[in-house]
């Protein structure tokens, strides 16, 4: 008989406090929706609260997904994402620079909260952890919970289940000066509980693997199975981006992620500050991220400076669409990490045939390979020669992806996490 599928929704549960998704964002709803049409019939959704643990069948889960991929616009064309158009009158000189636009007020996310809960008729869904089914899979792909030990405890009643998590890296561990401290503690939260409870584990790249093996080595675990797998993109990635041929001839580059200090936005306003002073024509850099731990003092600076004006722009809240196609217009990617476990935003980028530089590190050598430019993460001037030389180019790589390979490439994902899954 096949095994039941215990999703943990929490990620998922909290998406309408975002105005769009995250790179994991995407995965988990993606693979959310693959195992609801797998497994329909042996397929529950789960969520703990202060309350308990609550299950909830597959007809409702599906209907709280559909709304949140209203209310993350997952389904809206570049050309209706207002927020677009404010970023292409930005590059094209008929407003002086976007700042920031798109991000949710505390109202705001209490109601599309209330929207969601709406969605799903307000349904406290089945109580306690009696109603699962004996040997189920308990799938955590969005991992919060696993920072918050209370929320796991019930495993300890049902020792029959298997439980299965995706832990994406052990960065706050092994950097924690690129992150915050309650960023540390919950990380070594997520370690232990992983140590304590997972019957096998999925990771997103070989460098990662390592380093959370090393981490559960140092909790006491070294017997876990281990699934490494590259993450796939979502369906938006399937059909053509929009061409906007406002933007047919102007030179810009993106960067794409939270605005932390982990993911290296400084050195890029270090490089347009040298770009601006020798050049009149300095290409457009377009800043697309919400604000993370210390990202309004970041962007804040990347913003006042006088040297760059008119040159930086923010943007936060474009939909899925929008962003493909602001990436596949572009003169490229840039993605300076100091850190990363996988790098979607490296791998959206090369499908669409995006020009890519990014930091020479161990996740970015796995996910680009010889498709991108890699570079020292603390040298700005190999970082403005490579800029330079690509916006003088001009030229689109060859290596476009097609929607077929993007399906492809899915559907592998899935039947590896599938052989993972039934394997246990």
């Amino acid at each position: 008989m096949e095994k039941a599928i215990v999703y943990d929704l929490a990620r998922l549960f909290v998406g309408p406090v975002f105005a769009t998704p995250r790179g994991i964002d995407r995965v988990d709803l993606l693979l959310a929706n693959h195992f609801i049409q797998v497994h329909r019939c042996n397929f529950l959704g789960l969520l703990s609260t202060p309350w308990g643990v609550r299950v909830y069948d597959a007809n409702r889960v599906e209907g709280g997904l559909r709304r949140l991929e209203e209310l993350w616009a997952e389904r809206t064309e570049a050309p209706s994402d207002p927020l677009y158009a404010g970023i292409v009158q930005a590059l094209t000189g008929r407003r002086n620079h976007a700042n920031g636009a798109g991000g949710l007020n505390t109202l705001s996310r209490l109601q599309r909260m209330a929207s969601l809960l709406s969605s799903t008729g307000i349904a406290l869904g089945r109580s306690g952890i009696k109603t699962i089914p004996t040997n189920s899979i308990y799938l955590n792909v969005g991992h919060y919970t696993l920072a918050v030990p209370s929320f796991l405890e019930w495993l300890n009643r049902r020792r029959d289940l298997k439980p299965i998590f995706m832990l994406h890296d052990t960065i706050p561990l092994d950097r924690p000066e690129l992150v915050s401290s309650p960023g540390v503690r919950h990380h070594q939260e997520m370690v232990r509980s992983a140590a304590k409870f997972a019957a096998g584990l999925i990771v997103t790249t070989n460098h990662a693997r390592d380093s959370i093996l090393a981490a559960l080595a140092a909790e006491g675990r070294s017997d876990i199975r281990v699934l490494s797998i590259a993450l796939p993109l979502a369906e938006s990635f399937d059909s053509p981006h929009f061409f906007n041929p406002l933007l047919d001839e102007v030179p810009y580059f993106v960067v794409c992620g939270t605005i932390e200090p982990r993911k290296n936005h400084r050195l890029l306003l270090d490089v347009w500050r040298q770009l601006c002073a020798s050049d009149g024509s300095a290409p457009h850099l377009v800043v697309v991220g919400s604000l993370g731990w210390r990202g309004r003092e970041i962007i804040g600076q990347m913003m006042c400076c006088e040297a760059t004006r008119g040159r930086i722009h923010h943007v936060q809240g474009l939909s899925t669409q929008a962003m493909k196609s602001l990436i596949a217009q572009s003169r490229g990617l840039l993605s300076p990490s100091l850190a990363e476990g996988f790098g979607l935003p490296i791998v959206e980028a090369l499908h669409l045939g995006a020009a890519v530089i990014a930091s020479d590190i161990p996740a970015h050598r796995e996910v680009a390979g010889d498709k991108a430019t890699l570079l020292d993460p603390a040298d700005p001037l190999a970082w403005r020669t490579a800029i330079e030389a690509v916006s003088r180019d001009g030229k689109r790589p060859q290596h476009l992806g097609s929607s077929d390979d993007a399906r492809r490439a899915r559907d592998a994902c899935f039947a590896l996490v599938g052989e993972f899954i039934a394997n246990f």
